[in-house]
């Protein structure tokens, strides 16, 4: 915990040892423009992906899809509207949830290995729930509860579908803006093109990086070890880490092999590891971005989208990391050289790494976590928290483009009232109805964060029994909790029991309606904007890829998201924070 000072050796290493500030704010930039390059660098195969021009692996990739539309009965040619789309979309979604429930129940009970436990409904009810829907919360201790099985069909096979569906989902809506035949397109045909030409090809890549830089993929289930003092045996349990890892980051999934998640060393061994994650799971929403504005053929567009997002990036990520590295203030004051809050972290991920991981996957609605929330300073745990509150802005795989959107067009609602003129996007009129239904998609989020909340907290004594904490970090886990949950992140804080009957239905609630409403109200968006006729310019009012623009956004974003969870964030951390710091208001100590 001490920081040590190096006199000598590398410079490098003495730099870095001997400025943690400065070095961390190097590494946290040095990981941004590497996530930067390659999101940049796979825009335009994403791109051709939205406009339906031939990739490189299509080729290849276009008999196995066309032999299982072929075997399915599905026609490509045949499109359709908002109603027929999402419609396919929830009942493909409603039968892959309904087969792994049962089977996750069943198989519980026929080829559960000696000593697994046997996942109780609501618990089941849960994690097909989270899984299905991009969330993947994990109520359940990994992986002394699943077997390789449940791993393999279960949870692997429900990353890959909640991925496809979500970029799925994207495809439609770029469609809905950039053509003007009413339709959105076929769903299942979208769903295997981003299976096959993205999702699969990129997962295959960064399960092999993993296998390289030391992440296990094996068969067997433990490694055995025989101390060489002492009779116990210590088994270490291993098995396709690998290969969960990259479809869990490529799909922007989260959840982990390991309780432990990236934190766990088999899991994240090293540096390398780290970089190869953060950058697996933000390489399809950062890439996503810039495809937009190629594909709609205005790339300043794209590039303003880009840098509002890394504005926040930037914010969560800075705030995380220097909240962590001033630590808690009774920490420094005890007479040793105090170098951050280095609690639950990986000593060889450090501060800086961890705090840029953390502020990624809460930025994107991945959720894994290499370090242990609960243990972060109240300064820390808001850098990581208020990305969820305004629901994953970079978003997931392809949800984010449709949560960036609804943002944009209620900005344009807001700058054409301060203008007096017409709110157009894209040459498209905005009309009653795209603004109605952005508003229904930034009002559900909170609602369905605060309530639940509220209910829980009404009912503490029953509810809140398993808190360990004091109340302004119960009310700081909670929110945590439910944020994460309607935010389809799935990462945790913890500090109580969430493995409960209520809580595992709850949250299972809150996932749905933060997932299948919200695409559903954007696919409306997208509907609306194919039946615009013609689409050339009405005479734009104002460039939505100017920089004041941008700046308009990023502000709209920070006060629609944060403003509606002030009251809440003032009796948690901000409360907790203040108490950390002694901070006076009003002659009193918080």
């Amino acid at each position: 915990m001490s920081s040590t000072v190096v006199s000598s050796g590398n410079f490098w290493t003495t730099f870095f040892v001997n400025n943690r500030v400065v070095s961390g704010v190097i590494i946290i930039a040095l990981y941004l423009a590497i996530l930067s390059f390659f999101g940049y660098l796979i825009a335009p195969y994403i791109k051709k992906i939205y406009t339906g021009e031939n990739t490189k692996l299509r080729k290849y990739t276009d008999p196995i899809i066309g032999t299982i539309e072929k075997l399915a009965g599905v026609d490509r040619n045949e499109t359709y509207s908002f109603k027929g789309y999402f419609i396919s979309l929830i009942i493909f979604n409603f039968v892959a949830g309904a087969v792994t429930f049962f089977f996750l129940i069943f198989q519980g009970y026929f080829f559960r290995a000696p000593g697994q436990s046997v996942m109780s409904p609501s618990l089941a009810f849960n994690t097909i729930v989270s899984f299905l829907t991009n969330t993947n919360l994990q109520h359940y201790s990994s992986p002394s509860v699943l077997t390789y099985v449940d791993l393999s069909i279960v949870i692997i096979g429900l990353m890959f579908i909640s991925a496809g569906t979500g970029f799925a989902a994207s495809m439609a809506f770029v469609r809905g803006i950039m053509n003007d035949d009413k339709k959105l397109g076929n769903f299942f045909h979208d769903f295997l093109v981003a299976i096959f030409d993205l999702i699969l090809p990129l997962s295959l890549i960064a399960t092999v990086l993993l296998i390289i830089v030391g992440v296990p993929d094996v068969t067997y289930s433990n490694i055995i070890i025989h101390p060489f003092f002492g009779r116990l045996t210590v088994n270490i349990p291993v098995g396709p880490v690998a290969s969960l890892e990259g479809i869990k980051n490529i799909g922007t999934n989260g959840g982990g092999f390991y309780g432990a998640n990236a934190g766990y060393p088999f899991e994240n061994p090293n540096w390398i590891s780290n970089l190869i994650e953060v950058v697996s799971f933000t390489i399809i929403p950062i890439g996503s971005i810039f495809a937009l504005g190629q594909a709609l053929n205005n790339r300043k567009f794209g590039m303003m989208i880009y840098g509002v997002i890394m504005a926040l990036f930037v914010f969560s990520a800075l705030m995380t990391f220097f909240g962590e590295i001033a630590g808690i203030p009774a920490m420094a004051n005890l007479g040793f050289n105090y170098g951050g809050n280095f609690i639950g972290k990986e000593t060889a991920i450090g501060i800086s790494q961890s705090s840029i991981f953390a502020s990624g996957a809460t930025l994107t609605s991945t959720g894994a976590a290499n370090s242990a929330l609960i243990d972060y300073t109240p300064a820390g745990i808001l850098g990581v928290l208020f990305p969820l509150l305004l629901n994953d802005p970079l978003g997931g795989v392809g949800t984010g483009v449709l949560n960036i959107f609804t943002y944009v067009i209620f900005t344009v609602f807001l700058i054409s009232l301060m203008v007096g003129k017409l709110p157009e996007i894209m040459s498209l009129k905005v009309s009653s109805k795209e603004i109605k239904y952005s508003t229904y998609s930034l009002i559900t989020h909170p609602l369905i964060i605060i309530i639940p909340l509220g209910v829980v907290v009404l009912l503490s004594p029953i509810l809140m029994s398993s808190f360990i904490n004091t109340k302004p970090d119960q009310i700081t886990q909670l929110l945590y909790e439910f944020a994460s949950a309607a935010s389809n992140n799935g990462s945790e804080m913890g500090g109580f029991t969430t493995n409960s009957a209520f809580f595992n239905i709850m949250d299972g609630i809150i996932i749905l309606l933060g997932r299948y409403p919200i695409i559903g109200f954007q696919l409306v968006i997208a509907q609306s904007f194919a039946t615009k006729k013609p689409k050339v310019m009405y005479g734009r009012t104002f460039d939505i890829g100017s920089f004041w623009f941008g700046l308009m956004l990023f502000f709209t974003m920070i006060l629609l998201g944060l403003l509606s969870f002030f009251p809440i964030l003032a009796v948690g951390p901000l409360l907790a924070w203040g108490k950390s710091f002694s901070l006076l208001i009003g002659g009193g100590l918080l």
